[in-house]
């Protein structure tokens, strides 16, 4: 939060003579002249539309901010600003650094709103659960807040440039936006060799964090699964994220099955779900369950600049042994060129299980 500025230049000129052999001449003689000039200097601001459509006014700089969103987090420090992050969620665990920044709620859905704002931040960048209220709470107090979304891939260059814009590093934005693009051209262009005709394409049964919980074509979900060559199977359906049916997964007859999980769980964890999966009675009888082609995948593969490293673990379960890529490869070059090659040594960890 900053004040505007206020310069009083006060100017007084006084002028007097003294002739010689003249002493009744005095200073008092001469009037004062004084001339006090007072000018209110406004901060630069930006404006920027956020996901919601909202036309937020920044001031600048902005030298401290809080993130209650882990993908936003990974863009302000591509961006070469995580030290202007003074408070974040819990989930904000990536790139490393973040984990030394105070945790001031679990996510945009919880912030503890009095630890917020005691950290006077200039701005503060939030998902959708973040509601109207404390937006209110903040812009009563003079601090600035964005709502952006991480989920979907299309918005992300608008996401950004908007940080871009307010943090003053648009240059940097763009460059990161032209390595995303390289990166996903790469992938696709790799998969897209492949030829495969629109009938043969993999059958995928996605589902995202809860049992038959999948994500329909209105998600980024969708986009992911396409552009790695995959049939999502509840591609067609009018929800964002449906629920299926066990008989409509079974009549789908999925060739692949990925489930979705968060990306703190250990491996230990991971394998602890794909058994339960298998073992559902409802399953048995797929292709995916008896080719052995189940896998759990942790989320952070699709959070925000990362998704096309996402895309190219897809599109080798999809397609093992057909690609001209390796996605560690590509995970690993995408890192590096982000957050620095020593980020890549810190973050191995198993992404994908069973590992490949």
């Amino acid at each position: 939060m900053r004040k505007s500025f206020t310069i009083i230049l006060v100017l007084i000129t006084a002028a007097g003579a003294w002739a010689a052999g003249t002493p009744e001449t005095s200073v008092a003689e001469t009037p004062a002249i004084e001339e006090t000039a007072e000018a209110a200097v406004e901060p630069p601001t930006v404006t920027v539309t956020d996901y919601l459509g909202r036309n937020v006014i920044v001031e600048l700089p902005v030298t401290t901010l809080v993130s209650m969103n882990s993908g936003l987090s990974e863009v302000v420090a591509a961006l070469g600003a995580a030290d202007r992050v003074v408070g974040r969620c819990s989930y904000s665990t990536f790139p490393s650094s973040m984990r030394r920044v105070p945790v001031v709620g679990k996510n945009s859905s919880s912030p503890n709103m009095e630890t917020l704002m005691a950290l006077e931040p200039d701005l503060v960048i939030a998902d959708s659960m973040f509601d109207e209220g404390k937006i209110e709470i903040l812009e009563n107090r003079g601090v600035s807040v964005i709502i952006e979304s991480t989920s979907n891939p299309k918005h992300l260059p608008i996401l950004v440039r908007n940080l871009g814009t307010v943090l003053q590093e648009e240059e940097r934005a763009e460059k990161i936006l032209e390595l995303v693009n390289s990166t996903l051209a790469e992938v696709t262009a790799s998969v897209g060799a492949l030829e495969i005709p629109e009938d043969e394409r993999t059958v995928v049964f996605f589902e995202n964090r809860k049992p038959y919980k999948s994500a329909s074509a209105l998600s980024g979900h969708d986009f992911f699964i396409r552009s790695a060559g995959g049939n999502n199977i509840a591609s067609d359906e009018p929800v964002k994220y449906p629920a299926l049916s066990p008989e409509y997964i079974t009549m789908s007859n999925p060739d692949v099955i990925i489930r979705r999980v968060s990306g703190d769980i250990d491996e230990k964890a991971m394998e602890a779900m794909l058994l339960t999966i298998i073992d559902r009675p409802s399953l048995k009888s797929v292709d995916a369950v008896r080719d052995e082609r189940v896998y759990i995948i942790k989320s952070d593969l699709f959070i925000s600049l990362r998704y096309p490293a996402g895309i190219a673990y897809f599109a080798e379960l999809f397609y093992p042994d057909r690609l001209d890529i390796d996605p560690d490869e590509i995970y690993r070059s995408l890192i590096s060129s982000l957050y620095g090659a020593e980020e890549w040594e810190r973050i191995r960890e198993t992404y994908v299980y069973p590992p490949r």
